[in-house]
């Protein structure tokens, strides 16, 4: 429904419009997000191995540690360096943590990001040349789900959380088998769709639901901006 071409046209009249702007101050991000918060929260299972993708300074890494307990592990991916500093913060006292000082995409490399605020500011994103950076950029390293797991010796997620400002087909691309092994039951993906329009890959978002249908998950939204595939 949300990511049909009627809908994404409706988003799009909206947004230049200036509607969203105006849903968006009305509408609680606390109440936004707790939806979608909830559903994740009570997927974890105790011994579960999540991996956080876009995990800005911990507020999820943090609940996933607790909800995986101490037999399970969470694997924390944060490219930028003011937000991943937060994020070891936040989780110092959670050893069933693991930190990813990087991004993750379609491929192995480094990527442009621009810190926006500087002070690991959430809308922190990659520069491609669909916007200018609003802030100091930096060059840091990106790699696919397989070169990840080779170059830090990680495990095989069973839970999925992916929340990259714009960058969400990339990511579920770059995961590839990751994503089709039959150990990983969850995926929730928040699903930034003004981003994407910037990007001119609006309809992107089909292909990411038809990717994981594919896959053998059950995909559903859980509003108009989040979306679970499940086994």
């Amino acid at each position: 429904m949300y990511n049909s071409p009627l809908m994404i046209k409706v988003r799009n009249v909206a947004r230049t419009l200036g509607v969203t702007k105006v849903l968006s101050k009305l509408r609680s991000s606390d109440v936004y997000e707790e939806r979608f918060g909830n559903a994740m929260l009570a997927a974890v299972r105790p011994g579960a191995v999540v991996w956080d993708i876009g995990a800005n300074i911990g507020f999820y890494t943090a609940k996933f540690a607790q909800g995986v307990g101490p037999q399970g592990k969470v694997v924390a991916f944060e490219p930028t360096p003011p937000a991943f500093a937060k994020l070891k913060a936040a989780t110092a006292q959670c050893p069933n943590v693991v930190y990813v000082n990087a991004a993750l995409g379609s491929k192995n490399g480094s990527v442009t990001f621009d810190l926006g605020t500087g002070d690991g500011d959430p809308t922190a994103r990659i520069v491609d040349g669909s916007r200018k950076a609003s802030g100091t950029t930096v060059q840091l390293p990106i790699y696919t789900g397989q070169e990840a797991m080779r170059r830090e010796s990680l495990p095989q997620p069973t839970f999925v959380k992916i929340d990259v400002e714009g960058f969400e087909p990339d990511v579920v691309e770059g995961l590839g088998s990751v994503l089709a092994s039959q150990d990983c039951k969850d995926v929730f993906i928040e699903v930034h769709f003004g981003l994407l329009d910037q990007r001119g890959k609006s309809a992107s978002v089909e292909d990411i639901r038809k990717s994981l249908l594919g896959m053998g998950y059950n995909v559903q939204w859980i509003d108009a901006s989040h979306l679970h595939a499940k086994r």
